[in-house]
């Protein structure tokens, strides 16, 4: 999808803002004293004590309420971005979002009619479950008919459009646009946690959590330049991981360097546009006159300068993930083993007097493209 530049113009002439408003019944009501027994004297100021709520129905049967809700808002950040209260998505997204959130709007009025048709019963049964507090309850019950009202599900796909006198409003916002995906990419990402840190393999559910996270940064690519420079190798990796079974070795390693860099909104959005710039130190240039590095050799062992500097991963990363703009043999030292190398050229000079020909045991030798 290809737009205007200017990020005002990509805004209002390339994408539709979602608003979604889906109020839900919560089965409270306020707290008061005379509901505790409490004396006069005994009820203190509302300046000290702030009054709660009760709950006048089991929450459990309005949990279903909730999850359709989320299905709703997880739906519209699939495809597009938190703005302005609702949710900004390109314009060739909204007919699908469209019918995805139809579905939920038809299951959510289906469930409103079951738990209103069995309202009675419900709150019947909770009174039964808490009957010390029965005056209370049934003091507070309010018709069937009033908490219909309570439910609602609404979708607006609108057109966003400053004010004919304030046209520059909008400027802001739009610009802090590439940074909000960002953010949810890495919310979504640091949820990977658990499935990485500390494990030697992937299971093919984390991989499908990278696999949303690229759908999400392909309809939206368009938004942000530094967008596409972080969905390349991200799209790289994908192509190569099996279809089934644990993702191992290299590959592993490289999905997870991959992690590190999504989950750190910050991180994302200096890679993207370090490498805009031509300055990213976790992508050098390979020289037209250097040949990749053969398997044996004695340079295989010898870091280039700019592998020795990963910038995207700051420096108080030591993750065993090392890029390479191509195919190559490449030296992955160990951090207490690392030798520190003040040029490429000086490194290949030297390679043969100082390294052995065989790989030492603080090296680990992997051939893979990198997800840079």
């Amino acid at each position: 999808m290809t737009t205007d530049t200017n990020p005002v113009i990509t805004l209002t002439e390339a994408m539709t803002l979602i608003s979604l408003s889906i109020p839900i019944w919560g089965g409270r009501k306020k707290l008061r004293p005379e509901d505790l027994g409490l004396a006069d004297a005994d009820i203190p100021s509302e300046e000290l004590v702030h009054w709660g709520s009760k709950r006048i129905c089991n929450p459990e049967a309005l949990r279903v309420f909730q999850t359709l809700k989320g299905q709703a808002e997880r739906a519209c950040l699939k495809v597009g971005t938190r703005f302005l209260g609702g949710f900004l998505v390109p314009n060739d997204q909204v007919p699908g979002l469209s019918a995805e959130l139809e579905r939920i709007k038809g299951a959510f009025e289906q469930e409103v009619q079951s738990f209103l048709g069995g309202y009675d019963h419900e709150i019947a049964d909770w009174i039964n479950r808490h009957p010390h507090w029965e005056r209370q309850l049934r003091e507070a019950v309010e018709p069937a008919s009033r908490v219909a009202t309570r439910f609602a599900f609404r979708y607006r796909p609108l057109v966003i459009r400053p004010a004919d006198d304030h046209p520059g409003t909008l400027a802001e916002d739009a610009a802090e646009l590439g940074g909000s995906i960002f953010h949810e990419i890495a919310q979504i990402a640091r949820d990977l946690e658990k499935s990485l840190v500390g494990q030697t393999q992937m299971s093919q559910r984390a991989l499908g959590t990278f696999r949303r996270v690229r759908d999400k940064l392909a309809v939206l690519s368009f938004v942000d330049p530094r967008i596409p420079p972080v969905l390349e190798p991200l799209e790289g990796f994908l192509r190569r991981v099996p279809r089934s079974g644990p993702i191992t070795g290299a590959l592993f390693r490289e999905g997870f360097g991959l992690w590190l860099l999504l989950r750190d909104e910050d991180r994302l959005a200096r890679h993207g546009a370090g490498i805009l710039a031509g300055e990213a130190g976790d992508l050098p240039a390979e020289p037209a006159d250097v040949e990749p590095v053969e398997q044996g050799s004695p340079a295989a062992n010898v870091p280039e300068a700019d592998e020795a500097d990963l910038g995207v991963f700051d420096t108080e990363m030591s993750d065993p993930v090392i890029g390479s703009e191509s195919p190559s043999l490449i030296a992955v030292p160990t951090p207490d083993a690392r030798p520190l190398v003040t040029s490429r050229q000086s490194a290949d000079a030297n390679a043969c007097a100082t390294l052995p020909a065989e790989p030492t045991e603080s090296s680990e030798l992997f051939e893979e493209d990198c997800f840079f």
